[in-house]
């Protein structure tokens, strides 16, 4: 079952997590993060952590491709909540490679 969040213009439903593993985690020279993981039992590749432009905000960013618009789209997209992205770009951190 997702949960809610309330108060906004719109509702979000999140994805519950039960269960999550960082499977791999890299840093590149440039500072970009991306990592696998395997959330509630499946399988996730190509993932990064993103840092927003106007804050010191990180997010889960998804495998993505550009248009023929220009326009850049998800493969696919997850939900999560605020504090199940925190926790799992916290585990991220944790298991960089060396």
């Amino acid at each position: 079952m997702a949960e809610r969040k309330h108060g906004s213009s719109k509702e979000r439903e999140y994805i519950k997590v039960d269960s999550f593993k960082v499977l791999r985690a890299h840093e590149f020279d440039n500072g970009n993060v991306s990592f696998d993981l395997e959330l509630n039992g499946i399988k996730l590749y190509r993932l990064s952590v993103v840092s927003a432009k106007d804050s010191d905000h990180q997010f889960i960013g998804f495998p993505s491709y550009q248009s023929k618009d220009g326009k850049w789209y998800n493969y696919f997209y997850i939900s999560l909540s605020d504090e199940d992205s925190d926790k799992i770009i916290d585990e991220v951190y944790n298991n960089l490679d060396d």
